[in-house]
């Protein structure tokens, strides 16, 4: 960092250091360009002030200067700061790099004596110019005497009258002509019981002023001196008011914050400024005076609330907010000043050294508050803000939010009697949900049912539960939630206005700048969202592991934003939507085709990649699958839905199709399933038989993961046959792969013709991938049917195509099913090494889930072969893994696996730990296999235990 000085000698230090300036021209060229720091000086003005007006040869003036400016740069070093412009030289500096700048904002805030406190004797009284300290130095002489006379006045007005009298006495001595220092020390003698020196000092200076100038006291002085002979010159006593608005009785689930501002205003540095800042709605006014009241003790000297109306349309302006302050501490109307500067350094003079809470309620910004901030200790301000107030130096902010659930309910029960709710607490919670936590709109509602008495709460809830009427309930009165968000909405750029609708065509979700951009069309969502946080229309809740910040709309606002957005038309909408849907599907496509081979899965059909987002965007987005799986699986299946409802069939199978062939997603099977219902509903509505079979496919698929039977096998057999019928050979020949697994599970009987079907399917079909699904379920089947041997020139064909494919997925499931018949064939070589090269295989990938499976299996393995104790880590983590993802074939199958590794090591008690509570949530899942081993493991551990 470096620094500049230029009020007394002129300095420069840089991290810390002094930086010596050579002496001489180089000295005058750096202090005239501080003086114009930021600006062009022209190479004349330089010229001028380096020779002093006398250049002694003005052919190569040009040229000697850049030597100086040469000379200066390679003295300042890191420190340099000096560029060249078309017409001359500049210095780039930051505001608070130099002592001058610092003083004059200090200045205009009216910290006069910190500002004052920053001069170090005559400014540039080393820098050797005279033309330099005639027409830019003394300015700064006169500009510090201005600002002095401005303290001096500040401490009239603060009391402190006494001590100014001999400093008053020294500034009149050296400036004998300067009336107004003339005027303050009459004031400061009379207020220190001295009135005929008071007297005496107005009949020197009327002299002084005869004698020197010929001109009689000016009115300001003449003023001063009628006000001591008529006895009023004294500063205004001191009222002590507490102006707070009266405290609410129902307040409620705030004690946190409460406890945390209250902290934060006893704070003994400086003067403590708290922020309580939040959405509409959510209490912040109430809040702010509860504190207020609880701390009155505190500020014995009174409480000061004003209104700044900033949610409004015209927040006040700070100026007429500082007259009414001034005022309201006592000064006399016609003693106010003009300027707001000067108002804001006599209400700083008049709080002074006094404890006073100043309360600033619903401020709009920074401009509008930062005049009204008191500067001296022992005061302190709470403000509440709309607005997150970001920027006010030593602010301390405190996050108010909706309510929690139990004391939203309890709100509503104090408004309408705990009899009520106890008598429909379901009609309770439904309300208190509908209103989402938001004080105002549970005080709207608490309002209208405690007038009508009569009315139940569940008709109340039934009213709220339709999101386009919400906001039409939650009004009464002067109360309304719908004009208190306008408000806030109203005061948004264009941009961030559109962001705002654009969000509310997708609800309460947590979301990312991208899908801002891709609704709204914004190029550069980022300054639109900053402003929505800052308003606290959004919030921002945290950020992904790229580092980008997640937003979320509360609930009641995405009702509002959607509402706003319905007023844009329906073709506004859906084309928004179209577009966010149609990146979102080419994200997902992206994602997808990056690492994925198309193994085991219905071949993708061809989609358009992302047309809004850059490829540099996209590759920072999904640089990580796992990781944009993470952060967008739900937005993604919330898209499905989305595009299934408003007739857009094709595009939410598209979605789908992707969601559903990449494990990383970790879709939960119940989530998986759900949304295959709302295509399969969507395809049948609008006539697509394609998209209606594939989606009915997937269905099928995601279903008998937790199928305990085998009432399937209808659908399969249908969906085989419509797929036929469409001509569509890929998919007929998965369908049918499907249906031989789950014939071959849930019934234990092989079906070889299905299997030949479907390996002619895939062959009609030409897909390698689909081919190699179709092999390994024939395969599969041959060796279910007990003719393990025909199997394995199939598998071992199956083995060569799946390692050509690159696709470790797909091997790792070819040496799972491999190792899976040669263990009950008896073949444990064979086994052993199929079982850990799936291992070793599917280790290379992000599929948990398959990671569980081949676990499982190589523990089974491993107790087989009389290697227990190495299967016992990969079967706890395998009934982990599928636990949470709540797989019911997987934990059946690792639960029997751990029973058994359980009872190889001679310890039944745990083996019935795993499987009763197992038996009590499933007792069986409809697969022949799995089902016999858990009731022989736990038949074995009873037994064992005698029971």
């Amino acid at each position: 960092m470096t620094r500049f000085s230029v009020l007394g000698p002129l300095e420069v230090w840089h991290d810390g250091a002094p930086v010596p300036v050579p002496a001489g021209r180089a000295r005058v060229l750096l202090a005239t360009l501080l003086l114009r720091a930021g600006r062009s000086v022209p190479v004349d003005d330089l010229v001028a002030r380096l020779w002093d007006g006398d250049v002694p040869n003005p052919h190569r003036v040009r040229a000697t200067l850049h030597m100086v400016v040469t000379r200066l740069r390679q003295a300042l070093g890191p420190a340099n700061v000096v560029r060249t412009t078309t017409n001359g030289y500049r210095v780039d500096i930051l505001p608070g790099d130099l002592d001058l700048h610092r003083f004059r904002d200090l200045s205009e805030r009216g910290r006069y004596a910190d500002a004052l406190a920053l001069w170090r004797g005559t400014p540039l009284s080393d820098v050797r110019s005279d033309l330099l300290h005639a027409e830019d130095v003394a300015p700064l002489l006169e500009e510090r005497l201005l600002v002095l006379e401005r303290r001096v006045e500040a401490d009239l007005d603060a009391g402190r009258a006494g001590g100014l009298v001999a400093e008053l006495r020294s500034l009149t001595r050296e400036n004998p002509l300067r009336e107004r220092f003339w005027g303050q020390l009459v004031l400061a003698l009379y207020r220190s019981d001295q009135q005929a020196e008071a007297l005496a000092a107005y009949q020197t200076v009327r002299e002084l002023l005869a004698d020197e100038l010929g001109v009689d006291p000016s009115e300001y002085l003449r003023g001063v001196h009628q006000s001591v002979l008529n006895g009023d010159a004294v500063p205004p006593a001191w009222p002590v008011l507490c102006q707070l608005p009266p405290d609410n009785v129902d307040f409620v689930g705030r004690a946190d914050l409460e406890a945390e501002a209250t902290e934060l205003l006893a704070c003994d540095r400086g003067v403590p400024v708290v922020a309580i800042t939040g959405a509409p709605g959510t209490g912040k006014s109430a809040l702010t005076v509860r504190i207020a009241h609880e701390t009155r003790a505190r500020f014995p000297d009174g409480q000061l609330f004003v209104r700044l109306d900033g949610a409004g349309g015209s927040p006040r302006d700070p100026a007429e907010v500082l007259a009414e302050l001034l005022a309201a501490v006592g000064v006399d109307s016609a003693k106010i000043p003009d300027r707001i500067d000067a108002r804001a350094a006599a209400f700083r003079a008049r709080i002074a050294d006094r404890a006073v809470l100043v309360v600033l309620d619903d401020a709009a910004g920074l401009d509008q508050v930062r005049p009204l901030l008191p500067g001296t200790p022992g005061c302190a301000v709470l403000i509440s803000s709309r607005n997150q107030l970001t920027g006010l130096q030593g602010v301390r902010g405190v996050r108010i939010r909706p309510l929690a659930f139990e004391p939203g309910l309890d709100l509503l029960s104090r408004m309408v009697g705990a009899q009520r709710i106890a008598e429909d607490r379901v009609a309770a919670a439904a309300i208190v949900e509908a209103c989402g936590g938001l004080p105002l709109a549970l005080r709207i509602v608490g309002a209208r049912l405690a007038a009508r008495r009569s009315l139940p709460l569940a008709k109340m809830a039934s009213r709220l539960a339709d999101e386009r009427r919400r906001l039409d309930e939650l009004s009464i009165s002067d109360l309304e939630v719908r004009a208190g968000l306008a408000l806030s909405y109203a005061a948004l750029s264009q941009d961030a206005a559109l962001a705002f609708r654009r969000l509310g065509l997708l609800g309460a979700a947590d979301i990312a700048a991208w899908v801002v951009k891709t609704l709204a069309g914004l190029d550069d969502p980022d300054p639109a969202l900053e402003q929505l946080v800052d308003a606290n229309l959004i919030e921002e809740v945290g950020r992904d592991a790229t580092g980008e910040p997640r937003y979320r709309l509360h609930d009641l606002l995405a009702v509002y934003a959607a509402e706003l957005a319905r007023a844009d038309g329906d073709e506004v909408c859906d084309d928004a939507l179209r577009a966010y849907a149609d990146e979102l599907l080419g994200l997902l496509d992206h994602v997808v085709k990056s690492t994925w081979l198309g193994t085991d899965e219905l071949p993708l059909l061809p989609v358009p990649p992302p047309a809004l987002l850059s490829q540099i965007e996209v590759d920072q987005l999904v640089g990580d699958p796992a990781e944009w799986y993470a952060r967008e699986a739900s937005l993604a299946l919330r898209a499905v839905e989305l595009c299934a409802t408003r007739g857009w069939a094709p595009l939410a199978h598209h979605i789908l199709d992707r969601l559903l062939v990449d494990d990383r997603a970790h879709l939960a099977v119940d989530s998986a399933i759900r949304i295959c219902e709302v295509v399969v509903d969507a395809a049948r509505r609008d006539g697509l038989d394609h998209v209606y079979w594939r989606a009915e496919l997937h269905y099928l698929q995601e279903t008998a993961k937790v199928a305990i039977d085998g009432s399937l096998l209808g659908r399969y057999i249908d969906c085989v046959r419509a797929l036929h019928d469409l001509d569509r050979p890929a998919e007929e020949a998965i369908a049918l792969a499907s249906l031989v697994h789950f014939r071959r599970l849930h019934t234990g009987e092989p079906d070889v013709a299905s299997a030949e079907a479907a390996v002619e399917a895939a062959t009609r079909a030409g897909v390698d991938s689909v081919l190699m699904s179709t092999l390994r379920e024939f395969a599969s089947m041959l060796a279910a049917s007990g003719r393990y041997a025909e199997s394995l020139p199939h598998f071992a064909r199956l083995v060569e195509v799946s390692a050509r494919s690159g696709d470790p997925a797909g091997e790792a499931l070819v040496q799972y099913r491999l190792g899976t018949y040669a263990m009950a064939e008896g073949d444990m070589d064979r086994a052993v090494e199929a079982a850990q090269r799936s291992v070793e295989l599917m280790d290379r990938t992000d599929d948990v889930r398959g990671q569980a499976y081949v676990g499982s299996l190589l523990g089974r393995v491993l107790i087989a072969v009389g290697r227990a104790p190495e299967a016992l880590d990969l079967l706890v983590s395998a009934h982990r893994e599928f636990t949470a993802i709540g797989e019911v074939l997987g934990i059946a199958n690792a639960v029997a696996g751990l029973a058994e590794v359980y009872l190889a090591l001679d310890d039944p008690e745990s083996a019935l730990e795993v499987i009763e509570p197992f038996l009590r949530d499933h007792r069986d899942v409809g697969l022949v296999d799995v089902d016999e081993r858990v009731a022989k493991a736990y038949q074995a551990a009873t037994g064992a235990l005698g029971r």
